[in-house]
């Protein structure tokens, strides 16, 4: 009897070890899945959430913009170069600011140097774009050299002059120049929406003034071929910061700092931080370009006509002339009408780096902007936002990398 006793237990030991070994091997295996699919879940909530190196790697999409390189859903519109005011005042109230695909900003004036802003969409078509105010010569310039639909509210005597003899394409929202814009393109916001005086409401609607320049007979496609680009330097190749003043009139001061997990320069206007007041995103370009040029101006009495160019006055009344004398500037940038300057240095920032080169524009009111390195090869920008300053010889700039 005690033999059978302890075969049983014998047997039991053994079905409890056979039964445990399946109980904890499946245990383990279970575990063992648990913690695979935690690991997958924790690898794509890394690859994404993070936006560091979104565009390392870069390979340019067949939509991509020829402006920032960033894929287009709307494939390849004519951009529109919209004219911003540059007063201090009107600046934390920049709308659409943030979508422009390039910025240009400089002095509107010959003798104070306060300065303004145009923003060139393409494929963002912000509902609201301003504050507006007039344009200049120079502008104009530059909305011709990226095939742009030129969008002044008003403009000074000589550029006027220059929309009547059909320079650019344009809409002009204050109507001086035919055609003007509608009430759906060019309007006056409220002072309960924007808290300031009834010449620094002006806005347009970027969707609005695509419709209407199709409705005016307008080219839509672009025929500007872009820039090169290539994708952000890798993280542990970008300098920790670094930043960038530029000195302007008193007021007009502009900085931008480097921010290295973005590879974005964030950008300031007289020591305060810039924002799209109606997106409230950070106002932060992937690229800046900084030209420094001599400034002149236009006076009544000058004699402009020499080596083939255009008279800036042609047009343009006794009465306009006297009062825009001396007023206006005229950046050595290229312009076909009365420039002989079509070259120059330029320095670039990007991925965190100063880069030494240069600019050149044939002459002709199409011819696109060029930027070079030192070396002489064609600049490539980082996929995004590019802003450009031009500025006087008698201004100043300083970058302090870190």
């Amino acid at each position: 009897m005690g033999m059978y006793i302890r075969i049983f237990i014998f047997l039991v030991l053994i079905i409890l070890l056979v039964g445990g070994y399946f109980f904890f091997s499946g245990d383990a295996l279970t575990r063992e899945r648990v913690v695979d699919i935690t690991a997958s879940e924790e690898v794509v909530a890394i690859d994404t959430t993070t936006d560091v190196d979104e565009y390392e790697g870069y390979v340019k999409a067949d939509n991509a913009s020829g402006i920032t390189g960033l894929p287009c859903e709307s494939g390849s519109p004519r951009s529109l170069a919209i004219m911003y005011s540059g007063d201090v005042e009107t600046r934390p109230y920049f709308s659409g600011i943030a979508d422009a695909g390039f910025v240009v900003e400089m002095d509107h004036r010959f003798t104070h140097g306060g300065t303004r802003v145009m923003g060139i969409f393409d494929c963002v078509q912000p509902a609201f774009v301003g504050p507006m105010r007039s344009g200049r010569v120079d502008f104009v310039n530059l909305a011709g050299a990226f095939d742009a639909i030129y969008v002044p509210w008003g403009g000074d005597s000589t550029s006027k002059s220059l929309l009547k003899k059909g320079s650019v394409d344009h809409i002009d929202c204050n109507g001086e120049v035919y055609p003007g814009g509608n009430q759906s393109s060019c309007f006056r916001r409220s002072a309960n929406d924007v808290p300031l005086g009834l010449e620094d409401r002006a806005f347009s609607s970027a969707a609005a003034l695509y419709q209407q320049a199709e409705s005016l007979g307008y080219r839509m496609n672009s025929i500007f071929d872009g820039y090169e680009h290539q994708g952000d330097a890798q993280l542990q190749d970008r300098p920790s910061g670094g930043s960038l003043e530029i000195n302007l009139a008193q007021g007009f001061d502009v900085q931008y700092s480097y921010n290295s997990d973005h590879n974005t320069y964030e950008r300031s206007f007289s020591g305060r931080a810039e924002y799209d007041f109606q997106t409230r995103e950070r106002v932060a370009p992937k690229n800046v370009i900084l030209i420094k040029t001599s400034k002149d101006t236009f006076y009544a009495n000058g004699n402009y006509v020499q080596n083939g160019l255009q008279n800036p006055w042609d047009g343009v009344t006794t009465a306009d002339r006297q009062s825009a004398s001396g007023a206006y500037p005229n950046f050595a940038l290229g312009d076909p009408w009365f420039d002989t300057t079509f070259s120059g240095e330029a320095v670039f920032y990007m991925d965190g780096q100063e880069v030494l080169g240069s600019w050149s524009k044939e002459r002709r009111s199409d011819a696109p902007f060029m930027f070079y390195h030192s070396s002489g090869r064609e600049i490539t920008f980082v996929p995004g936002q590019i802003w450009l300053h031009v500025i006087d010889t008698d201004r100043s700039f300083t970058w302090d990398s870190l």
